[in-house]
């Protein structure tokens, strides 16, 4: 049924048949039959661009399948099926899911190449809201250093401020060497970026009380605005 659905090109159809397989909305549990739908989603570039009930649908269905199955049946396309969907906080029915699959997505090596920007700043800006639910998040230690090898400064800006919110060096996940190090780093490659990271964390501990603006991270840029100033004398 699903290929004959999907092969017909008619979204209203797509529409019933997502229906159908995510109707258990209220535990956040699929139908098993939903993952089936991974590789035919990520084709629908015929039918771009969705109509806007057929974009929520398709918004849904990612949230509940998850990113390994789309990771499965093609990677390059899952992305660009992103990217045509524009995917916002407002479309998402349980955004603490998104979290969870843009986490998983940028732990893969593909995923920190192909995922947009403006992704890597959505997960920022859902794990700002939510960063006091996020305590069983696993640290995924290898994507601070692929960004800075890859010199993706304002991916590298994202995770850094993400790092921050969810795995301070208090926490013992992450070590003060650690972000230092890269936080100078960033500042020396993108003074600006270091600069929106500052304003961003002052902003949420303002109009989110859960967040504070720790110490340490004030002391390590003012440590790289004092550096950047001495540099300037000399």
């Amino acid at each position: 049924m699903t290929n004959i659905v999907f092969s017909s090109r008619d979204g209203e159809a797509i529409i019933d048949l997502l229906c159908a397989w995510t109707s258990r909305s209220d535990s956040h549990i699929p139908y098993p039959q939903l993952g089936i739908c991974a590789e035919h989603l990520i084709s629908l570039d015929y039918l771009h661009p969705f109509s806007p009930r057929l974009r929520l649908h398709i918004i849904y269905a990612i949230e509940l399948i998850g990113y390994q199955q789309f990771e499965q049946v093609g990677v390059e396309e899952f992305f660009r099926l992103l990217d045509d969907l524009q995917v916002c906080a407002k479309d998402m029915d349980y955004s603490v899911g998104w979290v969870r699959l843009l986490l998983d997505t940028i732990t893969s090596p593909r995923g920190i190449q192909y995922l947009s920007y403006s992704y890597w700043e959505l997960l920022l800006e859902l794990v700002a809201y939510h960063s006091d639910e996020l305590g069983g998040v696993t640290y995924i230690p290898h994507i601070m250093s692929s960004l800075e090898d890859a010199k993706e400064w304002d991916k590298l800006k994202c995770w850094i401020a993400i790092v921050w919110l969810v795995w301070p060096p208090e926490g013992g996940k992450t070590t003060e060497e650690d972000l230092e190090h890269v936080m100078l780093l960033l500042f020396h490659q993108k003074p600006g970026a270091l600069q929106k990271l500052e304003e961003q964390m002052e902003k949420w501990s303002e109009k989110w009380a859960w967040i504070e603006v720790p110490e340490l991270f004030q002391q390590i840029c003012k440590w790289a605005h004092n550096e950047a100033a001495q540099q300037v004398t000399l």
